[in-house]
């Protein structure tokens, strides 16, 4: 895997084959000139690089004098840092000092980042500390956020901004939240502008429940007529199942998706698995998606039980069975308790069907 990896960045990013690779489980990396690309479980580097890294890893650590810029994509990282370039990081624990000539992008879910930057600084993340210095303009999104030190132009969009009482901003400051605050204990050079969220604006101009309700009934109708387009007995065969065989798919439904939610994350701890992961992670938030509306599928066909079992007959019940789930789903109440037992009940509805489908197939001598 970690060779299939490997290949594909050289196919796609053919300028890595001019840089000093380094590939495996512990890497480390000192005093370098050329360009590096690094790939691994934990990368360590360390002393003057003249040019270019890019760090892929699980744990990344530098403390490191940069010409070029700098990529790290990793859960945990920290960087202590004397760049002459941009900074760009992405991953879970990211914590930054140092001197920055260039500007730095964060995405990350716990972010602290101290130090002095006199180009752009660009975090988004839960929690985010700073204790900084920017010349440049600033933007952060987070849902806590606690500042420290001086600034130029700030944007914010949090509903949580706790500033230490020496912070100083020399430009404007302008934030995004829910209910206006004060700041009374930072000085503003520039001028205060409170802004609501645009999720508030929308709220508040239109009708957002019911467009809401809507866009969640046209969400769901589409993949059913495109499953009954292309696999109508795919699609009347788990209604049915999920029906007359309630109980047993319930059971079953619940024991797989636990057996799911202990598997994925288990192919997450390597890095060599990251790409099955997010694949088996696709497929399975699909199917629970869909799985929540064919029990309520198999009582539009019971409603309509006179008419023949033909496309259009389900074309209806598939459209009653969506239309009763949305307008159920209206009440959150309900709605819990309704993704409760529907979840459970299609999720072991599908995976049963393509195991009969399987058997048929095989008896056949199809397979």
């Amino acid at each position: 895997m970690k060779k299939l990896i490997l290949i594909i960045f050289l196919l796609f990013f053919p300028s890595i084959l001019e840089s000093k690779v380094f590939f495996g489980e512990n890497i480390k990396i000192e005093s370098i000139k050329e360009d590096i690309f690094a790939l691994g479980e934990k990368i360590e580097a360390k002393g003057n690089l003249e040019n270019e890294f890019i760090g892929i890893g699980r744990n990344i650590l530098s403390d490191i004098s940069l010409n070029g810029d700098y990529i790290g994509i990793g859960l945990n990282q920290k960087l202590k840092c004397e760049s002459k370039s941009d900074v760009y990081m992405l991953g879970n624990n990211v914590e930054t000092t140092g001197n920055i000539k260039g500007s730095i992008a964060i995405f990350g879910s716990i972010i602290s980042l101290k130090g002095n930057i006199e180009k752009n600084l660009r975090l988004f993340g839960e929690k985010i500390f700073l204790d900084t210095n920017v010349d440049g303009n600033t933007v952060i999104w987070g849902q806590n956020i606690y500042l420290k030190g001086n600034f130029g132009n700030l944007v914010i969009h949090s509903d949580e901004i706790n500033f230490n009482e020496m912070s100083v901003i020399n430009g404007n400051l302008v934030y995004y939240s829910k209910k206006e605050m004060d700041f009374k204990n930072v000085k503003i050079k520039g001028e205060k502008i409170w802004k609501k969220p645009m999720s508030e604006t929308i709220k508040e101009k239109m009708p957002i429940l019911k467009l809401k309700s809507f866009y969640n009934f046209l969400s769901l109708l589409f993949p059913f007529f495109f499953m009954l387009w292309f696999t109508p007995n795919v699609l009347s065969q788990t209604a049915i199942y999920s029906g007359k065989k309630f109980l047993y798919c319930f059971g079953l439904g619940i024991i797989l998706i636990l057996i799911t939610l202990i598997i994925v994350p288990i192919i997450f701890v390597t890095i060599i698995g990251i790409p099955f992961g997010l694949i088996v992670s696709s497929i399975f938030i699909s199917c629970v998606y869909v799985s929540r509306v064919f029990p309520l599928i198999f009582v539009g066909r019971k409603i309509l039980f006179k008419l023949p079992d033909k496309r259009i007959t389900w074309f209806f019940s598939t459209f009653i069975g969506v239309l009763f789930f949305t307008l159920i789903s209206i009440i959150p109440n309900l709605k819990l308790l309704l993704n409760l037992i529907t979840i459970p009940v299609g999720f072991g509805a599908i995976v049963l069907g393509r195991v009969d489908q399987f058997k048929k197939l095989k008896k056949a001598n199809f397979l």
